[in-house]
């Protein structure tokens, strides 16, 4: 009888034991990543007078890596996403320019983390057009400090506009000078080329007799998204450019 009475003393204590290792396992804290974001939007564009389509992509969060992060648009095609000049936490791709629009709907991102752990977001692309702002642009290479004169013809559906100085690889370089948020009203914009305000590499980067994009951009957000100058929650960007020589 106490032999029966001590197996089944030491029974309870070994359940006691396997339930609390469970209940441990059970209330491991898994990271979901609740600070990932996701972004699609139509690229639109003037080439050689011809109006080109493309489908861009953003993705962030802390620990995101490109390994198996990916995008499927609604009609089933893949898009890898990669790092690029912006740095860790930042992802982002393209589709191939075309002379269709990028299929609208849902678009799902598959994210892969530094942990392991794998997120799926969605984001909606309406569908909508907007008009491309032509550019001209006047390089003023004798005044001290140089400056570049840019206009541009309205885009009406615009929410804002965008300019940039870049490199003529601007899908792998950081933009030499920017200013993210052009008021819809204005359709003008000078950049002086002393390293103030909107530069985001020194002048000392440009190179005499290299040539570099100006760029117009008119941006519309997402129906019921806040207009700021965020790079997220865009819906379509129509933009131009031409180049200029640098001369010292």
């Amino acid at each position: 009888m106490k032999t029966t009475k001590l197996f089944l003393s030491l029974l309870m204590i070994a359940s006691l034991f396997t339930f609390t290792a469970c209940s441990d396992d059970d209330d491991e804290v898994v990271n979901t990543h609740d600070d990932a974001y996701v972004d699609v939007l139509t690229k639109k564009m003037s080439m050689m007078g011809n109006i080109k389509y493309l489908p861009i992509f953003f993705a962030g969060g802390e620990g995101i890596v490109e390994e198996d992060s990916s995008v499927t648009g609604p009609d089933g095609t893949q898009y890898d996403l990669h790092s690029f000049w912006a740095g860790a936490g930042k992802l982002t791709g393209a589709g191939n320019p075309g002379n269709d629009a990028p299929a609208a709907g849902t678009y799902t991102f598959s994210l892969k983390f530094e942990d392991g752990y794998v997120k799926t977001l969605t984001d909606e692309l309406a569908g909508d057009d907007s008009t491309v702002p032509m550019i001209t642009v006047q390089y003023n290479s004798q005044t001290d400090p140089q400056t570049i004169e840019v206009s541009w013809t309205e885009s009406p559906e615009a929410d804002f506009y965008c300019v940039k100085l870049t490199e003529l690889d601007m899908a792998n370089t950081k933009p030499l000078y920017k200013v993210p948020m052009i008021d819809k009203t204005n359709l003008s914009h000078t950049i002086v080329l002393d390293g103030s305000n909107g530069w985001m590499r020194p002048v000392t980067d440009l190179q005499d007799g290299t040539q570099y994009f100006v760029v117009i951009s008119a941006k519309k957000v997402e129906d019921g998204t806040e207009i700021t100058g965020a790079s997220q929650n865009f819906e379509i960007n129509a933009c131009s450019k031409t180049k200029i020589t640098y001369q010292e």
